[in-house]
Parts: C-alpha cells; sequence; structure tokens
C-alpha cells in the first residue's frame, strides 16, 4: 500500500461537541474526565475557510459527544453545504427533530443513525427510549425521501445476542442504505482494545491521512485519543502547519515502519488498515 502523505487531510473530523446526553454502557467516556464542550462558532468558520480550500476533503462533523446539542447546529450544516465533496455524521438521534431536517439534507451528504436493537436499547442506551427514537428516524427517512446517504448502527457488546443482531437487520435493512453492526472497543477503558484483538499488525493510515479537531481546538492522534496532549492546536496555527509538523511526521513513521513507542497508538488494536476502513463489525450495503 501507498503510504505517501497528502499535502491536506483526505479525511477531516471535527468535532461540534463534546457532551452528550447518553450514558451508553459501553461508552469509554466514564473513564475520562467531564466532557461538556461546545467548539466556538469563529474556531469552526476558522478551520472551515481552510478546508473548503481542499473540496474533495472528506468532512466528518462529529466525535466523542452529540451534535445535534450545538446551539448553532443548523448554522453550522449551512455553512460547510456545498463546499465538501463529503460531509458526514452520526447521532444518537435524540435531538433529531424537524426543525433540523433541512439543515441536514442541505449540508449532508451521508448521516448514521447510532441506536440498537429494541431489546438491548433501554438498558444500553440510558436514559434514551427505542420508541422515540425510531419514530424519529423515521419521521426523518420519510422526509430526506434518500437525498441523503443514511446509516443505521448498533454495537455488538460481549453480552449481545446474535438473535438481537438478526432481529436489528430486519428492521432497518429495507429502510436505509447501510446497516452495520459495530464490534465493542475502549469500554474498559483501555482505549482502542477490542473484545477480539487481531494478531497481524499493519500499519495504522489514520495520522498519514486523516486529521481529527476536538471542540476545543487540540489535534487528536486519532479517535481512539480521547485524552489528547494534543498532535497540534488550531487556535494558534493553521491546519496545513500542524500536518506537517514533526509530532505527525515522527508518528507516521512509526507506523509505517511498525516500531510503536507512542504511548496511545502503541497498546491500540482498533488501527485501520486503510482510509475508513476500521476492518471490524458487519456491514450490509443496499443496493
Amino acid at each position: 500500500m501507498n503510504y505517501k502523505t497528502p499535502d491536506f487531510p483526505n479525511r477531516l473530523e471535527i468535532e461540534l461537541v463534546s457532551d452528550c446526553n447518553l450514558k451508553c454502557t459501553y461508552c469509554p467516556r466514564h473513564y475520562v474526565n467531564e466532557l461538556i464542550g461546545y467548539m466556538n462558532i469563529d474556531l469552526f468558520k476558522k478551520i472551515i475557510d481552510e478546508a473548503e480550500k481542499h473540496p474533495d476533503t472528506i468532512l466528518v462533523l462529529h466525535r466523542r459527544g452529540e451534535s445535534m446539542m450545538h446551539p448553532n447546529f443548523n448554522y453550522m450544516l449551512n455553512y460547510v453545504a456545498g463546499k465538501f465533496k463529503e460531509v458526514q455524521m452520526a447521532t444518537n438521534c435524540t435531538f433529531l427533530n424537524s426543525n433540523k431536517f433541512e439543515a441536514i439534507v442541505n449540508g449532508l451528504s451521508f448521516i448514521s443513525f447510532s441506536i440498537d436493537s429494541p431489546d438491548n436499547f433501554n438498558n444500553t442506551r440510558v436514559p434514551a427510549k427505542y420508541n422515540s427514537v425510531e419514530k424519529k428516524i423515521n419521521l426523518f427517512l420519510e422526509y430526506n425521501n434518500g437525498r441523503v446517504k443514511t446509516q443505521v448502527s448498533m454495537v455488538k457488546t460481549a453480552n449481545t445476542l446474535e438473535s438481537a443482531c438478526d432481529e436489528f437487520r430486519s428492521i432497518w435493512g429495507g429502510k436505509v442504505d447501510i446497516v452495520r453492526i459495530y464490534e465493542e472497543h475502549s469500554s474498559d477503558g483501555d482505549f482502542g482494545s477490542l473484545l477480539n484483538p487481531r494478531e497481524i499488525r499493519k500499519p495504522c493510515v489514520m495520522p498519514i491521512y486523516e486529521m481529527l479537531i476536538y471542540d476545543n481546538g487540540l489535534v487528536a492522534r486519532c479517535n481512539h485519543d480521547w485524552d489528547s496532549d494534543g498532535m497540534g492546536d488550531v487556535t494558534k496555527n493553521s491546519l496545513s502547519k500542524i500536518w506537517m509538523n514533526s509530532k505527525y511526521i515522527d508518528l507516521r513513521e512509526q507506523h509505517i515502519s511498525q516500531h510503536l513507542v507512542d504511548p496511545v497508538c502503541s497498546k491500540c488494536d482498533s488501527w485501520y488498515p486503510e482510509i475508513g476502513n476500521q476492518d471490524t463489525g458487519i456491514k450490509i450495503e443496499n443496493e
């Protein structure tokens, strides 16, 4: 595989909100300091204004929290509309309502609804209720009418029965474009850990092709770097300058050479062998 670093990230993740209204039982946020941040709108615009010079970049508007909680959510989606090849987001759906539908269709090309099977939902995604979330998704799907690509996803834990996975596929298979079942990770506080670690290590492409910016402007190694000490700070430097700084160069060399000494990456099982592919879970894509 060619590990040549592009001049600008192929994929740019921006965390609009680190706060979350749910306490999902398998979420690693239980093991970190309280996360209650909301990205400053001026910082968001600064990031987008630089990134839009690279319209082929895939923009992702979520990470540790629930993006729809941001008071300027609709404005943010309208601000990115038409500026990038792809704009993606995941949501727990609890703040999904008709007031956001137009902005979602206008600003996003892909949305993922993070839910669970009816049997598991009310026990794992506390305090959300399955019937309420299912209704919100169905209302959006009717409004959307195929304009934005849609996915539903669930997390398969050590206690998830295969019958629950089958039920999940059956409910959503004909309604959305993609049904995905992810393997639980990091729920024990060991970030990047999988229930079934892979034996053969490959270079992770996250620091080579992707950049993640947290709500406070710090750039993390990847989505498993929850307590990041920062690869850089976009409140002080441009994205391009951070992307080519010595921290990034050193981390890339560690991954490509497979001589990992980085304290986060060296312990991670959940590395990405290619961009956008964690190589875990089950994906069903409707034709």
